[in-house]
């Protein structure tokens, strides 16, 4: 069976590329020379000739490659129709920007979202596009995606720390730290389910189970930096009440509806953090 992933240079691209290796898809990973997704003719044909099993579309998950263009909503919009015409399953992975300035500390599937900047309104009509041209399909939000390599709120923060630069963190801002091996196998999962005939659409949400401040995360990452001998100099980091730009209060999502239709079990980031700065430093 195929699976077609629309973009596979960002971030989470190259995470789901990786694992996908070790599954049985035959993998489809058209690069943006050979497919515009702006080309709605050209995106059916295509649908149509390859037939993919099931469509996972990365294409805006990088943390800086969201436009407020309309191009992400277009493109979005392109590949659902591509996909409801050939009677094949989409899942459109997002993002907790969609949420903006509500003062809850957790979203959940049916909460209506209330974009804040470009990049929560870019996805949010994305989402909206797929939701209305096609029937099965799947919303999938993620909260905060960190990795030991591009750029995420753990590499910005490890870069600081080696620069010898102070850090200003929130005490405020919440999220779910989520390794991007741990959303992607989340995904793969859902892709697999919908394959084998699970009829479960509509927005579904993932994070890790332990929710910390943006504060607390730093606090955690310089303790673990201490203990292996990893920083060259004390990290200065000073703690505020403020909110980053743009950035919702919490990026924490309730996720009920992907554990009841799904069986997607929480993991927690924890155990992943020592792994992800050691691939981050030995990058270095």
């Amino acid at each position: 069976m195929k699976l077609l992933l629309t973009d596979a240079t960002n971030d989470l691209g190259q995470a789901l590329q990786h694992d996908l290796e070790r599954e049985s898809f035959a993998l489809l990973s058209p690069s943006a020379q050979v497919l515009d997704w702006l080309d709605e003719p050209a995106i059916t044909h295509y649908i149509a000739e390859q037939q993919p099993a099931v469509v996972l579309n990365t294409l805006g998950v990088g943390e800086d490659s969201v436009q407020a263009d309309g191009a992400l909503a277009q493109a979005a919009a392109n590949l659902a129709r591509a996909c409801a015409a050939a009677g094949i399953p989409l899942i459109q992975l997002s993002s907790y920007r969609v949420f903006g300035d509500r003062k809850r500390s957790v979203h959940h599937e049916r909460d209506e979202p209330e974009p804040a900047s470009a990049q929560g309104h870019a996805w949010r009509a994305a989402e909206l596009a797929v939701l209305k041209a096609h029937e099965r399909a799947v919303v999938l939000r993620y909260s905060w995606l960190v990795a030991g390599y591009g750029d995420n709120l753990l590499t910005r923060h490890l870069r600081a720390f080696a620069a010898g630069e102070p850090v200003t963190v929130s005490r405020r801002w919440r999220g779910a730290p989520t390794a991007l091996s741990d959303a992607s196998r989340v995904a793969i999962a859902l892709a697999k389910q919908v394959v084998c005939g699970a009829e479960n659409w509509g927005v579904m949400h993932y994070c890790t189970g332990d929710a910390v401040s943006e504060a607390e995360f730093v606090a955690e990452l310089v303790q673990l930096l201490e203990q292996q001998g990893l920083l060259s100099q004390p990290a200065h980091v000073e703690e505020t009440d403020e909110l980053p730009d743009g950035e919702p209060v919490s990026a924490v999502l309730g996720c009920r509806r992907a554990k009841d239709h799904y069986g997607v079990q929480a993991r927690s980031w924890r155990p992943t953090l020592l792994p992800m700065v050691k691939l981050w430093v030995s990058a270095q």
